[in-house]
Order: structure tokens, then sequence, then C-alpha cells
């Protein structure tokens, strides 16, 4: 695609101009069918709202735009480990590719006028993961919000990968959401030492909840004002998480905000992480829409 349609597609910014904080170059699209901002450092998505309908996603009033830092909000992808790094917890949490420049590969037009987006970032093998890996990121915009992820194994041994797309989904209040779809799955309740639990009921969230569910049902609602649906495909781990108002207060770019958002996180996490052979890929998707 020339430069030339790529430029009528999507218009290249920063966070200066839309928030008023510089540091980092953002992606702006917008369409009959969406709006959206990407940031291309982790191939963040931060803002998604389907024409006429309520925002998706929650970016952070108080969200820091410094580089090689993720920004508290929107879509982190999580990778190649998520969470804390059971081999050595020093190393940065989360992973890796959320805080790295990906490399925008594609853009186009799709029949229907959604937008296409597709972003790639190679790892070669450091000393905080000592695997060779291309990640690839493919975005759909447009009324739903289609996310495909294609990660390749390019080091010589097998490597152990764990991921999740962080997904913040913004809401009125959290603690008058619930979610459906997990009823009677077991979790490891990060609140409690990692202990097994089943959850009873619809997921709710009165105070901090971080719940891991292994092997996890592919569909959720997150019931609200204006009901949130998602889909996933080969993504066997939902994360549940609100850090609740006492955490909340000790993350300087959250503090009071908590209220206004879920995590209701998809991925391949704990027992559901990939194992890949040397040359060995794999592949996910996940359908969202409000």
């Amino acid at each position: 695609m020339s430069d030339q349609k790529q430029t009528d597609l999507i218009h290249y910014t920063d966070s200066g101009a839309l928030y008023g904080k510089p540091g980092l170059d953002l992606l702006l699209v917008e369409t009959l069918h969406c709006r959206a901002v990407i940031a291309k450092q982790g191939a963040q998505l931060l803002e998604f709202r389907a024409s006429n309908r309520e925002p998706l996603l929650w970016l952070s009033p108080k969200a820091l735009f410094e580089p090689g830092k993720s920004v508290r909000g929107g879509i982190p992808l999580c990778l190649p480990w998520f969470g804390d790094n059971r081999v050595d917890p020093t190393r940065p949490k989360h992973g890796l590719v959320r805080a790295k420049t990906w490399e925008l590969a594609g853009v186009k037009e799709l029949p229907r006028g959604e937008i296409e987006l597709v972003f790639t970032y190679c790892h070669g093998g450091n000393a905080l993961f000592s695997t060779a890996f291309l990640c690839e990121v493919t975005m759909i915009l447009g009324r739903e919000l289609d996310l495909q992820l294609r990660l390749e194994n390019r080091g010589d041994e097998s490597a152990e990968f764990s991921w999740a797309w962080h997904t913040y989904y913004a809401v009125d209040d959290v603690r008058e959401v619930e979610v459906r779809g997990l009823e009677n799955c077991e979790f490891l309740d990060k609140t409690r030492g990692l202990r097994r639990f089943t959850q009873e009921g619809v997921l709710t969230f009165p105070g901090e909840v971080d719940r891991v569910f292994e092997n996890a049902p592919a569909q959720q609602q997150i019931a609200t004002r204006a009901p949130i649906e998602s889909h996933s495909e080969n993504c066997h781990s939902v994360i549940a998480w609100n850090p609740g108002a006492e955490l909340a207060a000790t993350l300087a770019d959250v503090g009071e905000h908590y209220r206004e958002y879920v995590c209701v996180e998809h991925g391949n996490a704990f027992a559901n992480s990939w194992q890949l052979a040397p040359g060995e890929m794999a592949s996910a998707a996940l359908r969202l829409a409000r």
C-alpha cells in the first residue's frame, strides 16, 4: 500500500497533540465505523469506540506517556510472560513487548470499510528472555474490534511463552459490574497466595479482585449499562482484575479512578502457557463488541 493511501486511512500524531503529554508516537484512525488511537510502543490500542456506541476501553486520566513504560489503560500486550517472571521476579512485570516500539507492517481498508493494521516485533534474544521470537498483532477496526496474535519461536530451543491482552474496559462503576460466563470455573486467587477456588455465581468486584481462570470458556459478558461481549479463539486463560480502593491509592496512574474500569483479560498463562519448539508458531484471536 502506498504511503498516500496509508495517510488517507490513518493520521500520524503523538501523545502531546492528543493528550497534552508528549512522549509517544500515536496513530489515529477515524472512519464511519469507529475511532481508535494506537501507540506504536507495544502496538497498544489506547482508545476504541464504535460509532454511536459507548467507548469500549478505559485510558487513565493520569496515564503517563513515557518511552519504555507501558501506558495505563487500553490494551497492553503482556508477553513473553504474564505477571511476575516465575524464573526471576526482578525482571520487568508482564514481559517485554509492551514497552518496545513495534513496526507498522501493513495498513489496508477491507471491503466492508473496516481498517486492518498489522504490527510486528522481532526479539533477537537477550539476558531477559534468551529465546528469539517474532510477534505479529493484527487489529481490525470496525463496528467491532478484532485482535489476532501470531507468535513464532525463532530460537534454537523450545521455550515457554505466557501472555495476555490486558484489556481495560470502561465502566460507570466497577462495584456495579457483573462478569458472566465464568460461573463454576476454577481460579487462582492472587490476593490469597494463588490458592485455588471455584467461582460461585457471577463475578463481581466489591473490592480488590485478582483472579486467573485457567481453561476458561471462550465467551464472557461484562454486564453494565452498555454490555460488553467477548469471544476468544485459542485463549484459554481469563484474568479478572481491579485493584480496589486501597491498592489503587498506591498506583500513581490510577488513584481514585479505579472505579472507572474493569480488566477481563484473555490469553494463555500459568497452566495454559504455550510451549513452542524451534520454528513452531501459535496463534489466537479475540473479538470485542459493545
